[in-house]
């Protein structure tokens, strides 16, 4: 382990909590985390220079030109709080680990953090939803732990009572668990089309509370600066889903008279209808774009079937 871990300084943390960010949907976790880091003037403490988790998966182009691959940034930044009793630890990884091998990275990753004596680990994720772009994010907090919940009532967050969190965002805090630490996870709320793309606001709900879980104080205008001009860019593509989705909708109507009506609950499905669920399951799967998707989505909403495909429908948007 002291191989892997470089270290720039030798602090004497104050019972850190250890705050983690990887790439996924939304970008809602390294937006947070990174922007609380800067805001905090954190400083850079190490990294961990084990490549043994990590593999190239794919190219990167720029100028028309394939790049060498990237080597995986694993860095840690500390911050030494002077109104809290609880400094912060933060690590913040470029890539996931190579399929497999998560779980033994996160126990590697949690072993560094106890040996600075962390006890309470935090991380950050996206909930896609139906929401609507325009609307203020919902706030969902995980914990691994039911002792936390009543903490966690304090804040305005919401609570899911089952569901999957994909990457180490969220296994993180399953392995801090096995670990003996308490672990909290806060996912940010995002339109399903915006899994691919930033959606910067569901990061400024989520630092809304993480920062009074960790008992600082940041501004936000600059992240609030920055949604506002990804609103704008935004915007566009909602509009051509939405009109996607109406004139499919009516095409629909035209096509299949038949199937107008919604079932009443309980009511067996046509196999007619599955046969086109399957269809859009099978186009999204190989085509990718987030109008397929939107398509299907609809779809689902239809007749009544978005929780019986759920997982598998979530599936199309975690390739990020």
């Amino acid at each position: 382990m002291e191989e892997r871990l470089k270290l720039y300084k030798k602090p004497n943390m104050k019972k850190p909590c250890l705050v983690a960010a990887w790439p996924g949907m939304g970008n809602v976790a390294l937006i947070a985390v990174n922007y609380l880091k800067d805001k905090l003037g954190a400083t850079a403490l190490g990294e961990l220079s084990s490549t043994d988790f990590f593999a190239p998966t794919g190219a990167t182009v720029a100028k028309q030109i394939i790049l060498p691959p990237e080597r995986p940034n694993n860095q840690f930044y500390y911050y030494s709080s002077p109104q809290t009793p609880n400094d912060i630890l933060f690590f913040i990884g470029s890539i996931q680990p190579v399929p497999h091998r998560e779980y033994e990275f996160a126990q590697e990753l949690l072993k560094i953090a106890k040996m600075w004596g962390v006890t309470l680990v935090l991380t950050t994720a996206a909930a896609p939803s139906d929401m609507n772009y325009q609307d203020s994010p919902r706030v969902f907090a995980v914990p691994n732990e039911a002792q936390l919940l009543k903490k966690l009532m304090e804040y305005k967050v919401h609570f899911m009572s089952e569901g999957n969190i994909a990457g180490l965002n969220g296994l993180l805090i399953s392995a801090a668990r096995g670990m003996k630490l308490d672990g909290i996870c806060l996912l940010g709320e995002i339109p399903f089309f915006t899994a691919q793309i930033e959606f910067p606001k569901a990061a400024i709900k989520v630092l809304e509370i993480l920062t009074k879980l960790l008992g600082v104080r940041v501004d936000f205008l600059d992240l609030e600066m920055y949604t506002a001009q990804k609103e704008k860019e935004i915007a566009p593509l909602a509009a051509i889903l939405s009109r996607g989705s109406s004139e499919s909708v009516e095409s629909d109507k035209d096509a299949h008279p038949e199937e107008k009506i919604v079932p009443e609950a309980g009511k067996e499905i046509s196999r007619v209808v599955r046969m086109k669920i399957e269809k859009l399951f099978r186009d999204a799967e190989t085509d990718g774009n987030y109008k397929l998707k939107m398509q299907l989505k609809e779809e689902l909403d239809r007749w009544n079937l978005f929780d019986e495909y759920q997982d598998r429908f979530l599936d199309l948007f975690r390739k990020i």
